[in-house]
């Protein structure tokens, strides 16, 4: 708009202001110059477009730069009036016609250097090119605030053109919109950072200068149109600042207030967050005590399988040589273990071998793996082929699994001759191949239809693309044909999804070249199955995420020690806990004070001497943050952590299961005592009837009864005659059926006498109610039947006495009443008169009760006689 007001002489647009300073044609072209730079370095990317900034902004500085000059040694360029003559006369508004003001110069030399400099990356001196925008900004708001209270030195120097009103606007706008282009420099970081600091400056200078400005304005059009009295307008000055400072003093302090609640209020929800993360803590803890447990059951596993192993499985560090190495290595080269751990990998191999196969564990990436053949050459000087599946861990350390494939090898070379002989490579091929032309297959192997689930007759004719080709990849498959056809490669090799007959994805490898056939380009090439490889590789991802977070989950506590300066670098949650230390309390921690002052010699000397594996020092005396001691088992390995040389420990609380394990060892000594002091004989079986445990008087039981040797590898069972065992093993089988047994046994000895055992046997059973075993329990109870016996003999002869009483009273009665019989018999007949009759009644009565005592007498040695064939036992 000054422009057009310059070009066609309207004042109007030259001015903002009527009688005001003209905004110079010179200062609006190099607004237009910095506007057109802005422009296109905020909508173009691109190298032309960094030339163009870079160009316009120095144009401006030019013609800022010579302008200062002229103004300086009093010159003139012929730059002021180049686009446009200014028609006016000189005179204090116009002293240099169409020269822009001195400090219109100033301010443009100084924008344009501060924008070049602040898009310059990298550069060390953005803070110097963002003051020069603060300069410009300072220069363009002091005149700005000169025309607000008419004051002509704000704005002008006495020699030169005033700084019109707009020209000190836009450029003060301009200069403050450059500087947010970095935020964090200079004044701008005042007003523009995020705390309650740069909040506070940004709420009072914004009100503090609009209050000086209006009020300020006020005081000074007052004075100058004589509308109030210059006391009065000083007073008036001093009540509005009071008055608004008070009022931003009071919303100061409650926006100050609230931000106090809202913080309170934060810190009462942190600690509600804190409560329920302590319980989520312990929770997650529990997961990972169990989740640790099945980690040492798959470790235990894995140990298992290499000791175990058909394969030969050794591990190598960087160096080549052994660290490890299972029986299989041993069988497959000769060498024993300790043999082997001394060697390197070079001892196995020769010079030639070393050129023909060289070795590749150290070109391969950590965390990669490789499968490669090579050959071996064993103690005895066999020459071995084997293939070896290489992979490579961030520690170094290099597992090699190896596989003599020395008669595969020979099997391979006799059928490469069967394949030449009868020329059926394609058709016994494991790998798929096919030939493509005209976009359709003129063949596959059946290896290559298996692939997709045809049979090879349904592909052949059929077009490739849509029987094989996934939908997704197809533009992927257009693109590798396109190249083959077109020359651009020989070949190709990529993966891509593939599409079978019933509608299922697998995932193949593609080898193809291009080649000609009756004047027709022909697509040859292999493919390869690799669905199973691409499954385990997404099982090998996700387990590289689990074990990844193993150090920081691990239930167990783990730390890593600097070894040049014994400072803690690394600490899991779970070492944290232990020790009673926050994490950021246990970091950079000196280790010596976990451990008392009296071991710290020895500790030193541990961390000077090199561990490659890991190594289990036993149990130590540890500290607590408030002092407590501790004892831990420790687990240690020297590794490479962050470039320094650390050590990897593994930590385990351990003092109240040792506290346990006294205490145990208390009790079975108590048990021990009291087994081996009793009558009875303790015998424990387990569910094969071998003998766990047994006490001295089982121990004395076995060797007098069956002869038993505790040293010899013969079981008693096996001692026992077989009618006894036969009876010992049904009786035990009742046992495990969970029934309780007791029975009496005899047992001959060499003075023809025996011994009596009262025997008892119960089962033992789990929670699960499962036998695991029996308890066998002998009593000798010799006396107790020899007492029995004796009272049985006793009674016998108590009873024979007894019927021979009877016996004889029996006789003795019959005897009497013979006589007795008679006098009866003759008593009627000795009855002479009535004076004896008396007499004789009481002799009669006698008689007959006499006679009903011996009937008696009679009668019970009848019975007893009777009695003498019953059982006294019933």
């Amino acid at each position: 708009m000054v422009l057009i007001g310059w070009v066609f002489d309207i004042r109007y647009l030259e001015s903002v202001i009527p009688n005001l300073v003209a905004m110079k044609i010179n200062t609006a072209f190099c607004f237009i110059l910095i506007g057109c730079a802005l422009v296109i370095k905020t909508r173009q990317h691109s190298k032309f477009a960094d030339w163009a900034y870079y160009v316009l902004l120095l144009l401006v500085c030019s013609i800022g730069g010579i302008t200062l000059l002229e103004y300086q040694f009093n010159f003139d360029a012929h730059i002021d009036q180049l686009f446009a003559a200014e028609d006016q006369a000189i005179n204090f508004l116009t002293p240099f016609p169409g020269r822009m003001a001195y400090n219109t110069a100033v301010s443009f030399l100084l924008l344009s250097i501060g924008l070049l400099g602040l898009s310059t990356k990298p550069n060390k001196f953005l803070i110097f090119f963002q003051c020069l925008l603060h300069v410009v900004t300072l220069v363009s708001g002091v005149a700005i605030i000169g025309y607000i209270y008419r004051v002509t030195s704000l704005y002008s120097f006495s020699y030169a053109s005033p700084m019109a009103v707009h020209t000190a606007i836009v450029l003060f706008l301009l200069s403050a919109a450059g500087s947010l282009l970095n935020p964090e420099l200079g004044l701008t970081k005042l007003f523009k950072g995020q705390g309650i600091g740069n909040a506070m400056a940004r709420r009072h200078f914004s009100s503090l200068m609009l209050v000086l400005v209006v009020f300020g304005s006020l005081r000074s059009h007052s004075k100058f149109f004589d509308v109030m009295l210059p006391q009065f307008g000083i007073s008036w000055l001093a009540i509005s600042l009071l008055i608004t400072s008070f009022i931003m003093i009071w919303k100061t302090a409650n926006w100050l207030n609230k931000i106090d609640q809202q913080r309170t209020k934060a810190e009462e929800e942190i600690k509600t967050i804190n409560a329920t993360l302590e319980i989520k803590v312990e929770e997650r803890s529990a997961k990972l005590r169990e989740l640790y447990l099945e980690l040492q059951k798959s470790e235990e596993r894995y140990h298992s399988l290499f000791e175990h192993a058909s394969d030969a499985i050794y591990v190598l560090n960087t160096e080549g040589d052994f660290m490890d190495v299972n029986d299989s290595v041993c069988q497959m080269t000769g060498y024993s273990r300790q043999e082997l751990l001394g060697m390197n990998i070079t001892s196995l191999l020769n010079d030639e071998l070393l050129e023909n196969y060289p070795l590749i564990y150290t070109a391969i990436e950590p965390g990669r793996s490789a499968i490669v053949e090579r050959k071996i050459i064993t103690r005895g000087g066999e020459i071995l082929d084997v293939e070896i599946n290489v992979k490579r861990f961030a520690d170094q350390r290099i597992l090699v699994i190896a596989r003599d494939i020395t008669r595969r090898k020979q099997m391979e070379a006799e059928l490469r001759m069967a394949e030449l002989k009868f020329r059926t490579l394609a058709e016994k091929s494991m790998v798929g191949i096919y030939i493509v032309q005209q976009g359709r297959f003129v063949y596959v192997n059946p290896r290559f239809a298996e692939i997709f689930g045809y049979q090879a007759e349904e592909l052949i004719g059929a077009f490739a693309i849509e029987k094989v080709v996934h939908e997704e990849q197809r533009k992927m498959v257009d693109e590798m044909i396109r190249l083959r056809k077109e020359k651009l490669v020989e070949g190709v090799h990529y993966e891509m999804k593939g599409k079978k007959k019933d509608g299922s994805v697998n995932w193949v490898e593609f080898y193809g070249t291009m080649s000609f056939y009756q004047q027709e380009p022909m697509l040859i090439g292999s493919v390869i199955d690799i669905t199973d490889r691409k499954r385990a590789e997404e099982e090998l991802k996700m387990s590289e995420q689990k074990y990844r977070m193993l150090f920081e989950s691990n239930p167990l506590p783990l730390w890593i020690v600097a070894k040049d300066d014994l400072t803690v670098i690394a600490a899991n949650a779970a070492a944290a806990k232990l020790y009673g230390y926050t994490p950021e309390e246990l970091l950079h921690m000196d280790i010596k004070k976990l451990r008392p002052a009296a071991h710290w010699e020895k500790l030193t000397k541990h961390y000077h001497t090199d561990f490659k594996e890991a190594f289990n020092f036993g149990i130590f005396e540890h500290l607590k943050k408030g002092g407590t001691r501790i004892m831990v088992s420790i687990i240690a390995q020297d590794i490479m952590f962050e470039g320094r040389f650390a050590r990897l420990s593994s930590t385990n609380d351990v003092t109240e299961k040792l506290m346990a394990e006294e205490s145990l060892k208390i009790s079975e000594a108590n048990l021990q005592t009291i087994l081996n002091n009793t009558d009875t004989a303790y015998a424990l079986l387990n569910a094969d009837l071998d003998v766990l445990e047994y006490n001295n008087k089982a121990l004395i039981f076995a060797r007098n009864e069956f002869s038993f040797d505790p040293a010899g590898r013969v079981s008693f069972i096996d001692l026992m005659p077989p009618e006894r065992r036969l009876k010992f093993i049904s009786y035990t089988a009742e046992v495990f059926q969970g029934n309780t047994i007791s029975y009496e046994a005899s047992y001959p000895q060499a003075d023809d006498s025996n011994l009596w055992y009262a025997i008892r046997m119960f089962p033992i059973a789990d929670k699960g109610n499962k036998i695991l075993g029996l308890v066998l329990a002998i009593n000798d109870i010799t006396e107790q039947k020899e007492a029995e016996q004796d009272l049985q003999k006793a009674y016998q002869s108590i009873q024979l006495h007894i019927g021979k009483i009877q016996a004889m009273a029996w006789e003795q009665s019959h005897l009497i009443r013979s006589p007795l019989a008679n006098l009866k018999a003759l008593f009627p007949m000795l009855k002479m008169s009535a004076e004896d009759a008396e007499v004789g009644s009481h002799i009669e009565f006698e008689l007959e009760r006499m006679d009903d005592i011996l009937l008696k007498m009679a009668e019970g040695a009848s019975i007893t006689e009777s009695e003498k064939t019953v059982d006294p036992n019933g």
